[in-house]
C-alpha cells in the first residue's frame, strides 16, 4: 500500500526521469505477485477530521500522479496480482499495461471507507476505462478482471506471471527501437 511518502519518491523518481534525456521507456512494477500496488495505506487517514481532509489528500494524489502521466517517455505498467485505489490510477497513467491473466482491478472504496476520489482521478479512470467499468469499480466496489479489460483495450497483453519480466523487457526493447 502507498504512503505518502512513497507517492512523492513516486513524483520526485518521474520528475529526474524527465531530466534525464539518456532514459528511453520506464517500467513500473510491484513487489511480488501479491499486487502491482494495493491501494492507499488506510492507516494515513486515521488523522483525518473531516471530509476537507480527505479532499486534499486527494488534490496531493493528483499532483504526486502527474509528473507520471505527464513523462515525455514511453510508461509500462507491468501487473501481478491486484491494481486496485491509487495502484489503478499509477497503471492508467502508464501508456502500456500488461499482467498476468489472474490480476483483478478495481476501486473499491464503497467497501471500506466510502471516500471519495479527485473530479480529476475519476474523469482519467474514465477516459481510460469507460464510464460503465468505472461505475462497477466505483459504486458496486467490483474488482475487474483481467479478461474483460484485454478485450475492452485498457491492457495490452496478458502473459504468465514467470513470462512477465521478458515480456515487458520485449516490449520496452521494441519501444526504444522507435523514434
Amino acid at each position: 500500500a502507498m504512503t505518502v511518502g512513497m507517492y512523492q519518491s513516486l513524483k520526485s523518481i518521474c520528475e529526474d526521469l524527465t531530466q534525464n534525456s539518456s532514459a528511453r521507456v520506464a517500467i513500473l512494477r510491484g513487489a511480488g505477485d501479491k499486487s502491482f500496488v494495493s491501494g492507499s495505506d488506510i492507516a494515513q487517514f486515521s488523522g483525518f477530521n473531516s471530509g476537507e481532509d480527505g479532499i486534499r489528500y486527494e488534490e496531493g494524489i493528483d499532483a504526486y500522479l502527474a509528473p507520471l502521466a505527464m513523462l515525455p517517455i514511453p510508461t509500462i505498467a507491468v501487473i501481478d496480482g491486484m491494481a486496485v485505489g491509487g495502484g489503478l490510477a499509477i497503471a492508467s497513467c502508464c501508456d502500456f499495461r500488461i499482467s498476468t491473466p489472474d490480476a483483478r482491478f478495481g476501486v473499491p472504496i464503497a467497501k471500506t471507507l466510502g471516500n471519495c476520489l479527485s473530479a480529476g482521478n475519476v474523469a482519467w479512470l474514465v477516459a481510460h476505462l469507460g464510464i460503465n467499468i468505472v461505475k462497477r469499480m466505483l459504486l458496486l466496489a467490483e474488482l475487474v478482471t483481467a479478461t474483460e479489460l484485454l478485450k475492452q483495450g485498457y491492457l495490452l497483453a496478458t502473459y504468465p506471471a514467470q513470462e512477465l519480466e521478458s515480456e515487458s523487457n520485449q516490449l520496452a526493447e521494441r519501444l526504444m527501437s522507435l523514434a
